[in-house]
């Protein structure tokens, strides 16, 4: 039966070792689960082969397995908190929030009491030492989940609230880290950039490029 020809002249034993080609083509990708990526490429193969008119030659379709399998890699990657585009051995950044998302309780046998401990002693211990100004901006934007509703609220501009919310977090930082340097943060999605902000910067990107300033 795996000999019988399934379409195009290609037979089941020939899937299977274009799969198992296709899945070797990434080194770098070994250490993640091969029954799982060898399945993404077989049935990409098949796919492959049924809505294919002419026929697909076998590097052709070496090159689709290895892509399946690449991209179910990468997802799960992804999800263990490595950036898109970088192999499994990657050692940057671990203070995203996808990193902490999946080390600190999907991958955890039993959820550790460290982190909420540690976060309310902390708060805790800061919030008083803020000034007024800070824990208003904070407690806004906490309260709202938007710059803008959180703004509105106070009664400031955007630009305004933006930069106490910015000045909070850097007090809250200088309190937390006692001296040491800092983690580099993330951007807060919830921030928007205003379409005169964006204007202004494209025209002096292009005074400068007029006055032949690099």
């Amino acid at each position: 039966m795996d000999h019988e020809p399934i379409r195009h002249g290609y037979t089941a034993i020939d899937i299977d070792q274009l799969a198992r080609l296709g899945i070797s083509m990434r080194p770098y990708y070994r250490g993640l689960d091969d029954d799982e990526r060898y399945a993404a490429a077989w049935h990409a193969i098949v796919e492959h082969i049924y809505s294919a008119d002419e026929w697909p030659s076998g590097t052709e379709l070496i090159t689709v397995a290895a892509g399946a399998a690449d991209a179910v890699s990468r997802r799960s990657l992804e999800h263990q908190g490595v950036p898109r585009g970088r192999g499994e051995h990657y050692q940057g950044r671990a203070d995203t929030s996808r990193f902490h998302a999946y080390w600190e309780s999907v991958a955890r046998p039993t959820a550790s009491p460290e982190t909420p401990i540690v976060e309310r002693t902390a708060l805790i211990q800061i919030w008083p030492q803020l000034t007024t100004q800070h824990q208003t901006a904070l407690h806004a934007l906490a309260l709202h989940e938007d710059y803008q509703a959180a703004a509105d609220a106070l009664g400031l501009r955007l630009n305004t609230f933006y930069r106490h919310v910015r000045l909070a977090r850097l007090a809250v930082l200088t309190l937390w880290w006692e001296g040491e340097t800092p983690r580099r943060g993330w951007r807060d999605r919830r921030a928007k950039t205003e379409p005169t902000q964006l204007k202004s910067v494209s025209a002096h990107i292009r005074k400068r490029h007029r006055a032949g300033v690099a």
